[in-house]
C-alpha cells in the first residue's frame, strides 16, 4: 500500500494521522480565528496558516488540479448507488447514512481487517481507497458530527492514478470550516485539526510540548527522515509537564501573554525546504515569505 499512497501524496500525512489531539489548544485557537480576515487574532496581531505550513507539516501537495466538482456525481445516479457500486454493498439507510454523508463504520465493514500475501493489485487498490476514505473522513475533512464522510471526495479518490493530480492541500486549507466552527451556535470543531495544532506547535513554540527523547532539531536523531513531513517529528516523545498546564484557562492565559518575539514569521529554513519531496514541491509556494 505503501508505494500507493505514495503516488497519490497522502504518504506524509498518513504518517502524522495517529498522532494525539490538544482539545483544549484547538478551543483556545477557535475561539480567536475571525471569518471576516480569515486570521487568529493574536496580541502580536492578525496570522493564519499557509500553504507552505501545509507542505512541510503534513506533506499534502499542494499545487495541481482544483478539488471542485458538481454536488452530484452523474444525472442518473444517486450518492447513495454510487457508493454501492464502488464498494459493492448496499447501506442500511437507519445506521449507516446521516442525511448526505455516509458513516465510517459503513467502509470498515468492507474492508478486509488485514491483506492476505498473496492480495491481488486491485484487492490492494481497494484497501488503499478504504484506508482514504478513513483519512478523508477522521482527519483531512471531519465533519461537525464525527465519523463520517461525504460521498463527493470517491469522485477524486475512486482513480488513484489520478487521484495525486490534485491540489489537496489547498482543498485541506479552505477556511470554512474554522469559519462555520468559531460561529456561537457551533458547538463541536471540525476540518484538518491535526494541521491546526501542528501550525500551533510550530508557529507558537511556548504553546508546544517539551520534547522528553530526542530534540526537533537533532540531525543525527532525524537521519533518515529526510523527505518526509516535519510533522513526524512530534509522535516521538513529548510531555507538557513543563509547559505551565494544558486546560482552557491556562492556554488563553498563554494566548494573552504573547509577545511579537513569541510568533515564528518564518519557522522554515531554506535546509527544511529543499528536503521536501518533489512531488508537493512549488516555487510559488515555497519561495514566497511565510506567514502575514
Amino acid at each position: 500500500m505503501v508505494p500507493l499512497l505514495q503516488s497519490t501524496g497522502f504518504y506524509g500525512v498518513a504518517r502524522v494521522a495517529s498522532l494525539q489531539l490538544d482539545w483544549s489548544l484547538i478551543s483556545a485557537l477557535v475561539e480567536r480565528w475571525r471569518p471576516e480576515t480569515h486570521t487568529f487574532h493574536l496580541p502580536m496581531g492578525e496570522v493564519t496558516i499557509t500553504l507552505q505550513d501545509i507542505g512541510v507539516l503534513l506533506g499534502l501537495p499542494v499545487d495541481g488540479d482544483a478539488v471542485i466538482f458538481d454536488v452530484t456525481p452523474d444525472p442518473d445516479m444517486s450518492w447513495r448507488s454510487y457508493v454501492v457500486k464502488l464498494f459493492g454493498r448496499d447501506l442500511d439507510p437507519k445506521r449507516e447514512i446521516n442525511g448526505s454523508r455516509v458513516r465510517l463504520s459503513f467502509i470498515a465493514s468492507c474492508a478486509p481487517a488485514r491483506l492476505p500475501q498473496d492480495a491481488s493489485v486491485d484487492d490492494i487498490h481497494f484497501q488503499v481507497l478504504c484506508y482514504l476514505v478513513h483519512l478523508f473522513g477522521g482527519v483531512l475533512f471531519t465533519d461537525h458530527l464525527g465519523g463520517l464522510f461525504h460521498p463527493i471526495f470517491l469522485h477524486f479518490i475512486r482513480d488513484l492514478d489520478r487521484c495525486g493530480d490534485y491540489a489537496w492541500g489547498a482543498a485541506v486549507l479552505a477556511y470554512r470550516k474554522l469559519c462555520k466552527t468559531s460561529k456561537q451556535d457551533v458547538a463541536e470543531v471540525a476540518g484538518c485539526l491535526l494541521l491546526l495544532q501542528l501550525w500551533a506547535w510550530k508557529r507558537l513554540p511556548t504553546l508546544a510540548p517539551i520534547r522528553t527523547c530526542s530534540t526537533l532539531f537533532d540531525a543525527h536523531f532525524w537521519e533518515g527522515q529526510v523527505a518526509t513531513p516535519r510533522g513526524i517529528r512530534w509522535l516521538h516523545g513529548h510531555s507538557y509537564t513543563s509547559t505551565g498546564g494544558r486546560t482552557l484557562l491556562a492556554i488563553r492565559a498563554l494566548l494573552d501573554g504573547l509577545g511579537p518575539s513569541q510568533f515564528m514569521w518564518q519557522p522554515y529554513s531554506p535546509d527544511v525546504i529543499s528536503e521536501l519531496p518533489a512531488y508537493y514541491f512549488t516555487v510559488s509556494v515555497f519561495g514566497a515569505t511565510a506567514g502575514l
